[in-house]
């Protein structure tokens, strides 16, 4: 007899199991980095940080005292990134489909190209066009190419689930451009604006490829800043950390998925 899904029962189970197990292999690796944070580091070999750091509170001071700078550079770089995304990427969103012109469709695609650019191509690309350019700017850059993409494709589709007439009714009432934008436009496309904010914070706030290649002694992000602790300090003090980059990132993650995460891979194209 056939399960209520159309599978026989084997199979189900099969696939539940397969779902648990694929679970358990990405969650043990955050489980054991959580935990490595609040142990001991004897327990793990010589400490490279010295006898000053004993209990879980001395771990994240030590990671904010050394790596402080970059915390604050990831922040930075996100409050920089995040409005300017938004800025380009939601406009071109709603002229490719709301003004097509000719060639738009081709410029929407190219749009999404740099998603498959890897990231050390696409920083000594900047390197070579612009390497005398101040080094934030750079970041900014790359970040922004592997971002823009993401603004572009959730709002395009967004723009593409709310009715036109809206919009001509808001001017056969008197509303001009700027007034129908703002009292019709923006508040529809509201939701899907603030679910491209969310996924630019998670992409910036977690790349490391450009990051890691810009990156100077005096400037780098927070990634690039986690791949160091791992080479140079204790579990400990790496796995205390990870746990400060993943403060942030989690959050914005679960309400990714919230506010329709599914929609937007849905509009990716195959």
């Amino acid at each position: 007899m056939r399960a209520a899904t159309g599978f026989p029962g084997g199979l189900r189970r099969a696939g539940i199991a397969a779902t648990v197990v694929l679970a358990l292999a990405l969650l043990t690796p955050i489980v054991v980095t959580a935990t490595g944070a609040f142990s001991r580091a004897e327990w793990y070999g010589q400490r490279s940080e010295g006898a000053g750091v004993e209990t879980v509170p001395d771990l994240f001071r030590y990671v904010t005292g050394i790596w402080g700078g970059a915390l604050l550079r990831s922040v930075q770089v996100v409050a920089v990134v995040v409005p300017l995304a938004l800025a380009i990427g939601a406009p071109a969103a709603w002229a490719f489909r709301r003004r097509p012109f000719p060639g738009s469709r081709l410029l929407e695609s190219a749009a999404l190209v740099p998603l498959s650019v890897p990231g050390v191509a696409l920083g000594f690309s900047l390197i070579q066009v612009a390497g005398g350019a101040p080094r934030f700017a750079l970041l900014v850059a790359g970040h922004l190419v592997y971002t823009l993409p993401m603004v572009v494709k959730t709002v395009a589709n967004a723009v593409e689930t709310f009715d036109p007439r809206l919009e001509s009714a808001a001017r056969s009432l008197g509303a001009g451009e700027w007034e129908t934008a703002a009292r019709v436009t923006v508040p529809l496309l509201t939701p899907a604006l603030v679910l491209s904010a969310l996924l630019v914070f998670a992409v910036s706030w977690g790349e490391f490829n450009v990051s890691f290649l810009l990156a100077t002694p005096l400037l780098q992000t927070f990634p690039a800043a986690l791949y160091l602790t791992y080479t140079t300090n204790s579990f400990p003090v790496a796995a205390a950390a990870t746990l400060v980059f993943l403060a942030p990132v989690v959050p914005a993650l679960l309400a990714i998925q919230a506010l329709g995460g599914e929609e937007f891979h849905r509009g990716l194209p195959a």
